[in-house]
């Protein structure tokens, strides 16, 4: 899937459903060690509460979009970027075609300095812990790999033990737990 681009700095796995279906996808493909990669890839969810956009714009589109935005007012380069966001509170908020909002901030200023999260309670967005996620993830891989259904109790706590060595959950919840980013990583 294609990337954000320079100076764009989109964190997928944290934020991005689309971009997550389709590295399981990949996982898949590479059979059980390709499902097993994924566990250390995961690192960079971290241990938090995020946002994750499962709408239908790709990273590349999330990022031209805002920066077409950015460019329009005069803002894309690092130095007036900075002035911008400093005025603001050291964010803004930009809306894009799909109607999702993404919350813009400072990146350093030698590398992706564009740094962009899904904005909060938004259109095509859902706040998700990180061990959920990490549990939705490998509950798809898994289920593509012995042929079962990532919703069902048993598949989601036999992947969770095998891959993250996670104790078993007794249900699948919904509203941002781990019934709802299982369904959100199942849509197209």
């Amino acid at each position: 899937m294609d990337d954000p681009g320079h100076p764009v700095l989109l964190n997928t796995w944290k934020h991005h459903a689309g971009w997550i279906r389709w590295r399981i996808e990949r996982a898949v493909a590479g059979g059980s060690a390709g499902v097993e990669a994924l566990v250390p890839e995961m690192a960079v969810v971290g241990s938090r509460l995020m946002d994750l956009y499962t709408g239908a714009l790709t990273p590349a589109e999330i990022g031209e979009q805002v920066a077409a935005q950015l460019r329009a007012a005069g803002r894309f380069a690092f130095e007036p970027l900075a002035a911008f966001l400093q005025a603001q509170g050291e964010f803004s908020m930009l809306t894009v075609t799909d109607g999702s909002q993404w919350t813009v901030r400072l990146g350093p200023a030698d590398g992706r300095y564009l740094h962009l999260h899904p904005g909060r309670w938004v259109p095509h967005t859902i706040r998700v812990q990180a061990n959920t996620l990490r549990s939705a993830v490998v509950a798809h891989a898994h289920a593509r790999l012995t042929g079962g259904d990532p919703m069902a109790l048993t598949v989601v706590n036999e992947a969770r033990r095998r891959y993250l060595g996670m104790l078993p959950v007794r249900e699948l919840t919904g509203d941002g737990g781990l019934g709802a980013v299982i369904a959100a990583l199942a849509a197209t």
